[in-house]
């Protein structure tokens, strides 16, 4: 199940950067995929939080916002290093080490991706839930970059550099298999929990628009999409396996 959630993350980014090499200059549609899949992320998420408080209890929820903070600091010291960037380099060095420390900070997440899909392997009743979360939002995320890249590279160029997005997934998967088999094999549950909140990140992401910079607000159409997205994924938790079980404790 690991191959098959692995290869699938990375045919997300490769249909992701093709949907982006032939509509790169449409970012407003775009940004409507991104509000849809950061609601049904929160869809996952909250399927998740709800299962793990009902089984293991409150713990989960604090390690949960524990991997939210880690993403967020993650970004934070991107967009950090960005603003450095933008205030001391000149315009071309500019443009080339922005891409560059995106592509360093999304493939850090890539690595994380890996690691969550290894534990949603191990994980019999909401594995794929965190699975479907981790691996949706990848080709919005593949999407926006692409587009971006594609303004100042060739097509060769830019799929060169999305290759460390592509492979991160099994780096992070390979480290998440060796801890999952040693010192970590009794804490799936937190881990689970960990993971998820690693993908509230991508709920503020979706609605700010994406993750190449800007200054825009989030439209009242991406809200749209943000809230269609969520309603339909509440109403597919009812054919989850093992969510109809959930009243019962």
């Amino acid at each position: 199940m690991l191959l098959l959630y692995l290869v699938i993350a990375s045919a997300t980014v490769l249909f992701g950067a093709g949907i982006a090499m032939v509509f790169w200059k449409k970012q407003a549609a775009f940004r409507l995929i991104f509000g849809f899949t950061a609601g049904a992320v929160l869809g996952f998420v909250l399927m998740l939080m709800v299962h793990l408080f009902t089984e293991v209890g409150y713990p989960t929820i604090l390690v949960m916002w524990g991997g939210f903070l880690l993403i967020w600091l993650l970004e934070r010291f991107t967009h950090r290093m960005q603003e450095r960037i933008e205030n001391h380099a000149e315009t071309v060095k500019k443009n080339v080490w922005g891409v560059n420390v995106t592509i360093i900070g999304l493939s850090i997440h890539s690595v994380a991706d890996g690691f969550n899909l290894s534990i949603a392997a191990e994980e019999e009743t909401v594995g794929i839930a965190l699975a479907l979360g981790v691996l949706l939002h990848r080709f919005p995320v593949a999407t926006v970059l692409t587009a971006a890249l594609r303004r100042d590279y060739g097509i060769g160029q830019t799929l060169c550099r999305l290759i460390p997005l592509i492979v991160a997934p099994f780096i992070g998967a390979f480290m998440g298999e060796r801890l999952l088999r040693g010192i970590f094999m009794e804490l799936t549950e937190y881990l689970t929990a960990f993971a998820a909140g690693t993908l509230l990140h991508v709920v503020m992401e979706g609605l700010r628009g994406g993750y190449t910079p800007s200054k825009e607000k989030a439209s009242n159409a991406t809200k749209i999409a943000f809230v269609v997205g969520l309603i339909l994924t509440l109403c597919a938790m009812h054919f989850f396996p093992g969510s109809e079980h959930e009243h019962v404790h």
